[in-house]
């Protein structure tokens, strides 16, 4: 593609920059058509549409001859603290087209409070994408003190903020079929500020969808399959189809929708939450639509699910998801609606990326502000070997432990054990190994047994949504290695072997996050994964085993802050263990 310039203009430069492209192909979202135009932008926004467009002074001109124009690309549902945080997962988004993020505001509120997390918000105005939330109704596991941070008043002020678009992803939805009053208060709240309520119904049969829907519930980004994809749609719900790390859905999703003819006007497309390395591997929003190339969908109505009804979705179709007068000057330039992967990249009026690389770093975030190292735990502490033990003065004991099935779903056994000199005795060369949650505060513990993960001496990990430490191992003097090191450095995944570290990956940003740009953290994935699968680990995406061990509302057995948990039936089996009075 030839590059031209007239002016003063020039790639990246400052807002007031106008930016004509000449000669391309325009894909129109709004009439459905492809069409020989001219756009010229002014500032953040498109100011023209239209051929013959004459000389425009102090002018940055593209010629586009032979390429295609189409909006920025949007993700209506995504999880920006997969090691990776808000500000490195925008940047590797945009240089792939995607301008736009509507993110999960959970371990972030969670860490910051409200009135903190508002000015997090906040911090990101500055950078060349858009970057909206939505905010969780519930926590994904249960924690002190949650009735207070997840208030109906906590959660209706931060729904006013206009960059919070929806409440969600409400995964407890049993409680919402039951008629849970907070809940419903927060959904009236949504539905009176015009804003949307996303769910997370994995699991919901027909009958249950249907209250689900009428608890006014929008969407849903759990569809495993075609089948339950058509189920929310015919429910009324928009569909956003998933292809992350965890699931690769999408391209059975589109086959069953378009072979029963159903209208694909309400459907979207989602990573959800993908690891470092499956986004260096295949890409962020581009590889969803060269998954939907690839089945078949018209080109038209793949990029619509990418921009048009996304920004329909939320309500913000007037400033986003469309090339026309008014809104962002937020378009890519592609070779063709086959190659979804941008050759130029324009987000709020500025060229940012080229060819796949940004032409400079996005504006920094002072992290020190909002996640201090000095806050990963509120007392100085050391984990001993019998913190990971479990106290049992009997001889021998029926224990519920966890089998691990796939990489987050787990069962229920219960399983005799012997036990000696008062602590329960595991069997590694059966598989089991000792699981244990322990706050990062070190004043309690949930106990466990783990089955079907891997024999490893002793790993732990800071990352997970309970915002807790997670233990797992078959050596208590290993895991309480491991733990001791996550303390020191404020947060990450460390493996123990034979006393020494053999893998640590530092998350200081909370114990979530890292700095470190994607190719980085990528890097540490995969050395994750190739380390546990030498100790046996015999599933994909380990990351998510660790996520998704303290939840509560995947089946069937979980160890969060009650202890062992069967979530089926909402019954503690093994209780927590305080360590301090």
């Amino acid at each position: 593609m030839g590059l031209r310039q007239k002016g003063t203009g020039k790639a990246g430069a400052s807002k007031g920059t106008k930016i004509l492209l000449k000669g391309g192909r325009l894909l129109n979202v709004y009439s459905g058509e492809l069409l020989e135009m001219d756009v010229l932008t002014e500032g953040e926004r498109i100011s023209y549409i239209g051929t013959e467009v004459g000389p425009v002074e102090d002018t940055t001109v593209l010629d586009v001859k032979g390429r295609v124009i189409v909006p920025g690309y949007i993700e209506p549902h995504c999880h920006p603290w997969l090691t990776y945080n808000p500000l490195s997962f925008a940047e590797e988004a945009c240089r792939l087209g995607t301008t736009t993020l509507f993110c999960d505001d959970l371990i972030f509120y969670m860490l910051m409070g409200r009135e903190l997390f508002e000015e997090f918000m906040e911090a990101f105005r500055a950078l060349p994408v858009k970057l909206f939330w939505f905010c969780r109704a519930v926590p994904q596991t249960p924690m002190r003190g949650e009735r207070d941070l997840f208030s109906a008043e906590n959660v209706g002020t931060l729904l006013q903020n206009p960059l919070v678009q929806s409440l969600g992803e409400i995964t407890r939805w049993p409680e919402l079929c039951e008629g849970n009053p907070t809940l419903l208060e927060m959904i009236r709240c949504a539905k009176a500020l015009k804003r949307r309520v996303d769910g997370h119904t994995a699991g919901a049969r027909y009958d249950k969808l249907n209250a689900i829907s009428r608890a006014g519930v929008d969407s849903c980004h759990e569809s495993i399959d075609g089948r339950e994809a058509m189920e929310r749609l015919r429910l009324g719900m928009y569909v956003m189809a998933r292809e992350s790390s965890l699931r690769q859905d999408l391209a059975q999703i589109l086959r069953t929708i378009m072979g029963e003819g159903a209208w694909m006007n309400r459907v979207m497309l989602t990573t959800d939450a993908s690891t470092p390395s499956f986004h260096r591997r295949f890409g962020v929003t581009d590889h969803l639509l060269r998954v939907a190339l690839r089945e078949g969908v018209d080109p038209l109505l793949a990029y619509r699910m990418v921009t048009l009804t996304p920004a329909e979705y939320y309500g913000l179709d007037g400033e986003i998801g469309g090339i026309a007068p008014g809104r962002y000057a937020d378009i890519l330039v592609l070779e063709d609606l086959l190659n979804p992967t941008p050759e130029v990249v324009i987000a709020k009026g500025r060229i940012v990326a080229e060819r796949g690389e940004l032409l400079e770093p996005f504006p920094r975030i002072d992290w020190k502000r909002f996640l201090p190292k000095s806050t990963f735990s509120a007392r100085r502490w050391k984990a001993r070997e019998s913190f990971f033990e479990i106290p049992y003065g009997g001889r021998r004991l029926r224990f519920p432990t966890l089998r691990l099935i796939n990489t987050v779903i787990t069962r229920i056994e219960w399983v005799e054990f012997e036990a000696k000199d008062g602590a329960l005795q595991i069997r590694p060369e059966e598989g089991f190994c000792l699981l244990s949650l322990l706050s990062r505060d070190g004043t309690w513990v949930s106990n466990g047994v783990l089955r079907g993960y891997g024999r490893v001496q002793g790993l732990a990990s800071s990352f997970n949504t309970a915002t807790q430490i997670l233990a797992i191992g078959c050596d208590p003097g290993a895991m309480s290695v491991a733990v001791n090191r996550v303390l020191e450095i404020k947060g990450g995944i460390v493996a123990v072997e034979d006393g020494r570290v053999v893998y640590e990956f530092p998350l200081p940003l909370g114990g979530m996050m890292s700095e470190a740009p994607m190719e980085a953290l990528a890097e540490k994935d995969e050395e994750l994964q190739r380390y546990l699968y030498s100790k046996g680990f015999p599933f994909h995406d380990p990351l998510y085993t660790l996520i998704f061990l303290p939840n509560d509302f995947l089946p069937e057995g979980r160890v969060n802050y009650h202890g062992v948990m069967d979530i089926k039936r909402g019954e503690v089996l093994w209780p927590r263990r305080d360590l301090v009075p």
